[in-house]
């Protein structure tokens, strides 16, 4: 039988103001006990589900919540709900003192607004996944259902065939069936299609294995903000001009457009790659090609040295026999790392840091004028190129080679575009006489790496007040032998960031000179005049 409370326990002291209340630390006597068997009048079964020790942590309090609850509730009445339900146990007289003291104190920590903005965030954001399960299901369910009506139509036509057949083999003449025949029967088999209920799969989101992701909800949320152009990203979000730049980059990519500025290494990666190149000797007849590299233009002399390296270090790697696949850093710093580490050999002035590099343009962007000292939380990326301390490559390694986390995927999708579109607000405010349409031509480079996979996207602006990120290319990399034609696509997407970075520094250099008047430029076309406004610099 439940203890039953002391008489002093139903006078309170004075509760601390919401946001100062401590975060309280459930004893070990009450960390086990599962609210949900106490039988507590006004307690919700369904929302307050986590353990006693979770009530102190937004993300576990959402994660013990049902999908199918969610659909009910938003996030703040889900919140109420959880509240309420901590207010009632620490009324109640069948649970323990040290219970009741622990939820009382609890449902203090629970209105501080830090709490409730950071489970709204993650309630929201569950509710999105919550949302992607369930059109996931109706999807299947309707593409199940358009297999069935495809056959079940195919059956009805080739009975249809199979009568038709017989009757003219029954006819006395059995002649060929004519015209008139064949009419009848396309009518026939016309009108049980026209008749037949076909649904066929709702094809409402893209989805492209171990590339960028994001959940509706925050694409959503960006709108206002920011165009995105991913392949993962659902089609009626997008813009036609960047739904169009996505296709283009598409066939681009497939045209191996990039490479074909450097000619003469193309026809060497192409060489290497024939099924008749002997392992054992890769190397010898890669870097024969050197001599004759050294009569070509120097930018594509330096991209051929950039490959072979690389191709070296693959052949390298893939003549071990395995590696640690669940660890995420071993595949990032033993084969992505070294496709990038050699892009400083035609760009002199890029410097990488790797593996939690501080993102530096993240806190100077949001330092708010009057205010200065930034108290941003800082964020830190798995690699970042930087010139002149503009930060214009930034990378994320999401998860291990084996197996893709989706949750992991989304959050570094995110975070990229946060950084970089940072990067390039930070840069951009250091030329503000300049012209803007100057300033449209500048980018910030991202690669997110998913299992085995890379993903170069570009952010730039687009109008004053929107943001636009578009993946350029993608590539798998190749750990064995015969995967190693792979390697095409990793060379194309190091082409593509060439090419870009090369009319980047010429951008660089036009902003340069209208913002110290060398060019002139009409106040009303310059970067100051156009984000007077503008919501890119809240």
């Amino acid at each position: 039988m439940p203890k039953s409370k002391s008489p002093s326990k139903t006078s309170y002291t004075k509760s601390p103001s919401p946001s100062n209340a401590p975060k309280p630390n459930a004893g070990k006597r009450i960390s086990n006990i599962n609210i949900n068997e106490e039988n507590i009048k006004g307690v919700s079964n369904e929302y307050l589900k986590a353990p006693v020790s979770a009530w102190t942590s937004p993300k576990k309090l959402v994660d013990s919540i049902e999908f199918d609850i969610m659909f009910q509730t938003a996030p703040l009445q889900a919140l109420n709900h959880i509240r309420n339900s901590l207010e009632n146990t620490g009324k109640s007289r069948s649970v323990s003192d040290q219970l009741s003291r622990y939820a009382i104190k609890c449902h203090e920590y629970s209105m501080k607004p830090k709490f409730k903005e950071t489970f709204e965030k993650l309630y929201a954001a569950k509710q999105g996944r919550a949302q992607d399960s369930l059109l996931n299901k109706q999807s299947r369910a309707l593409y199940f259902k358009a297999i069935d009506s495809a056959v079940d139509m195919t059956d009805r036509a080739l009975d249809i065939v199979k009568e038709s057949t017989l009757e003219k083999m029954d006819a006395p003449e059995h002649s060929t069936m004519g015209d008139t025949g064949q009419n009848e029967l396309k009518n026939r088999v016309k009108y049980n299609i026209d008749n037949e209920e076909f649904m066929g799969p709702a094809r409402t989101i893209n989805h492209s294995p171990n590339q960028p992701k994001l959940p509706i909800t925050h694409i959503e949320s960006a709108e206002k903000q920011c165009y995105i152009g991913i392949s993962s990203a659902p089609l009626s979000y997008m813009p036609n001009f960047l739904r169009e730049a996505l296709n283009n980059n598409r066939a681009d990519q497939k045209a191996l457009s990039s490479l074909k500025n450097f000619p003469n290494v193309l026809q060497i990666i192409k060489r290497m790659m024939e099924d008749d190149v002997d392992n054992n000797t890769f190397p010898q007849t890669l870097w024969s090609f050197q001599t004759l590299a050294m009569t070509w233009s120097f930018m594509e002399k330096d991209f051929f040295s950039i490959c072979a390296i690389i191709m070296t270090d693959f052949w390298g790697l893939f003549m071990r026999q395995n590696f640690n696949r669940g660890h995420e850093r071993t595949f990032w710093v033993e084969y992505v790392l070294p496709i990038f580490k050699h892009f400083s050999i035609i760009n002199e002035e890029t410097v990488f840091s790797w593996c939690e590099s501080k993102v530096l343009s993240h806190s100077s962007s949001q330092m708010v004028p009057g205010v200065w000292n930034n108290k941003t939380e800082k964020l830190f990326a798995d690699g970042i190129g930087r010139e002149n301390g503009f930060e214009v490559i930034i990378m994320e390694s999401s998860g291990p080679h084996s197996t893709e986390y989706i949750d992991h995927s989304m959050g570094d999708t995110q975070k990229l575009i946060t950084m970089t579109s940072n990067s390039l607000r930070d840069e951009i405010l250091q030329y503000q006489d300049a012209s803007f349409e100057t300033a449209k031509g500048l980018s910030v480079f991202s690669i997110q790496c998913i299992c085995d996979k890379i993903t170069l996207m570009k952010t730039s602006l687009c109008t004053p007040n929107m943001w636009q990120i578009v993946e350029l290319r993608s590539a798998t990399i190749p750990v064995t032998w015969d995967a190693r034609v792979n390697m095409v696509a990793i060379f194309e997407l190091l082409a593509t960031l060439q090419n870009k970075h090369h009319s980047q520094m010429n951008i660089l250099k036009k902003l340069r000179r209208e913002n110290n008047f060398l060019d002139p430029v009409d106040e009303k076309d310059s970067i100051r005049y156009k984000l007077v406004n503008s919501n890119l610099l809240k």
